[in-house]
């Protein structure tokens, strides 16, 4: 018992990773095992918030960082969460902003045909001299957005008879109006096509042109009540005068969308509901004028910390916190109507998750290497936090240390809501047409803390550059796979390999020391990429014929295929193929 106690607190020493057994959608059976919720609870609502750009380290809690606890900027709420709900501490998303959200909206790894979205803007962030070409991504006329025929987590849900809410940025509709109109949400609060929020602030009582104007309902200059109610008692180790000095000021975006949130609700808690709430901080623009005042005059006066110490992020990243108190207080204090003698907390599940890795402008990534839009851990780790007010929908005080991705959490969602998916049968949910997942069910796993799941690897492709003054992301494939991480890269046809148990910081190459690790994963991401249909960036128009000899398998152009010391041409406007020399995958 002591020992059982001591593991789920975190205390007792834990293997970095749990092992990683399938790959690919889940079958009924698996989803049976890690889900949907026990049966004694009534379907749930879920709270669901994605913080914008919020890195790994940025949360002041070890909990979901392995320990390296960001050491200045000041996160309380998700630190209290964190402690009290299950904490993954091996969570993934995909690069940057615009593939995570096709991710978490479909269920699918954004490289999927259906989704076709890599990267945000294009492909071909890397000047006119790089070797290759990324190939067009998004919609036909090359917006990074959803087509209509994908079915959103909000249609699963609104076929089971929840009532679905999307609250802050989207980016990945075509327009505004197809967040309601196409993609399932009954409710568009302040959600647009744009990718950051422009300003912060309200100017006048009226957000600029990036945020949704259906969020300015609640952006109203600060009145005392205001600070009163919904600031000061939320402020930690803030000057008072400093929280009435607010009073008369604009509006922070932050601010108002826990309004909506908690208005949303409020409005909506007779039935189930969801909630998505995906906040504008931390991205940019970052600086004096984005933060809201106090926290900046806060931070300004506090030492630095051992990284970087940025006094305006850490104003965007504490309010953005304060958002999640006042949420997760409402949820604490409000009457449930449909469970008569319990609070809403106690029959709904929050998620907190970030959409990519910290900016390193701004924080630190560190021990990580690497940062938003780069394929190395500090680009694709997040946070990932549950909490519930219920034990039987949250397994609490648990770190748990299993790899999942964002795509999960669609999965997940729509197995709490009894929702029918692919592989699942749920009598009586009523939803759109099926489609494969990739997401793997969590609700089993939030529940139930001993559970694992029967998944063998995670996948990511990026057949593009995304290359500016600190990142230098060339095109590559990787895997996942237990402890392990293997990296293809296009332009010189070679592998590396990362131990990430000993060597989270991707430091050590081990791919020559290991060769039948990179043959076994690089088999696997092959399949995987041949199963996808993946497009490859193409060898740039100009550029002289490269040839060169393989004995091995070769994926180019939809296929794969396998040589005996064979010479290999690839012309411009070619593909450039993934190789792996060594016997055929079995």
């Amino acid at each position: 018992m002591r020992n059982r106690q001591l593991r789920r607190l975190g205390l007792l020493a834990l293997p970095t990773v749990l092992a990683l057994t399938s790959v690919g959608v889940p079958s009924a059976a698996q989803e049976r095992a890690a889900g949907p919720a026990r049966p004694d609870v009534a379907r749930p609502n879920i709270v669901f918030v994605l913080g914008d750009d919020f890195g790994w380290t940025d949360l002041s809690s070890p909990l979901t960082n392995q320990g390296n606890a960001n050491d200045f900027y000041e996160t309380p709420t998700l630190e209290r969460i964190a402690r009290q709900g299950m904490a993954f501490d091996n969570a993934y998303a995909s690069p940057n902003c615009a593939p995570t959200r096709a991710a978490l909206l479909t269920g699918l790894y954004a490289p999927r045909p259906t989704n076709n979205i890599y990267l945000v803007d294009d492909l071909n962030r890397g000047g006119d001299d790089t070797l290759l070409v990324g190939p067009p991504q998004g919609l036909p006329d090359e917006d990074v957005a959803l087509p209509a025929a994908a079915v959103t987590v909000g249609e699963r849900l609104q076929g089971a008879g929840y009532t679905m809410g999307y609250l802050g940025k989207f980016h990945v509709a075509a327009t505004p109006s197809d967040i309601t109109t196409v993609h399932g949400f009954d409710e568009n609060i302040g959600g647009t096509h744009a990718g950051a929020p422009g300003a912060y602030h309200a100017q006048n009582g009226t957000f600029v042109s990036q945020i949704g104007p259906e969020l300015d309902a609640f952006a109203a200059d600060y009145t005392q009540q205001y600070v009163d109610d919904n600031i000061k008692p939320y402020a930690h180790t803030t000057d008072p005068s400093a929280l009435d000095a607010l009073v008369g000021t604009d509006k922070h975006v932050s601010d108002a969308l826990a309004d909506a949130t908690i208005d949303f609700v409020d409005r909506n808690k007779d039935d189930p509901f969801l909630a998505f709430l995906s906040t504008y901080a931390v991205h940019t623009p970052v600086g004096a004028k984005q933060a809201r005042a106090d926290l900046l005059a806060k931070y300004r006066a506090k030492t630095p910390g051992t990284g970087p110490s940025n006094p305006a992020y850490g104003a965007l990243v504490e309010g953005l916190d304060q958002s999640v108190a006042r949420v997760i207080e409402h949820l604490e204090t409000t009457a449930d109507p449909r469970r008569p003698g319990h609070k809403l907390a106690d029959n709904t599940v929050v998620v907190f998750t970030g959409d990519n890795g910290g900016v390193g402008q701004f924080t630190d990534n560190g021990p990580l290497r690497g940062e938003k839009g780069e394929l190395r851990e500090g680009g694709l780790r997040v946070p990932l936090i549950a909490w519930s007010g219920n034990p039987a929908l949250v397994d609490g005080n648990t770190v748990n240390h299993t790899p999942v991705y964002s795509a999960d959490l669609h999965t997940t969602f729509a197995s709490l809501a009894g929702a029918r998916t692919p592989g699942a049968r749920t009598p009586g949910a009523r939803t759109p047409a099926g489609q494969p997942l990739d997401g793997v069910d969590l609700s089993g796993l939030f529940a139930d803390a001993s559970k694992e799941l029967d998944r063998d690897a995670l996948y990511w492709h990026l057949p593009g550059y995304l290359i500016d003054a600190s990142r230098d992301q060339h095109p590559q494939s990787v895997i996942r796979s237990g402890r392990w991480k293997l990296l293809y890269n296009y332009e010189d046809r070679t592998w590396e390999l990362y131990d990430l148990v000993a060597d989270i910081g991707e430091g050590d190459n081990r791919a020559a020391r290991e060769p039948q690790v990179v043959h076994r994963l690089g088999h696997k991401l092959i399949r995987w990429l041949d199963k996808l249909d993946a497009p490859l960036a193409t060898l740039r128009d100009g550029h002289d014929p490269l040839s060169f000899t393989v004995s091995g398998d070769v994926y180019a152009n939809g296929h794969t295929s396998h040589h005996r010391n064979e010479t290999l041409v690839v012309e411009p406007g070619e593909e450039m193929p993934v190789v792996l020399t060594g016997p055929a995958a079995r």
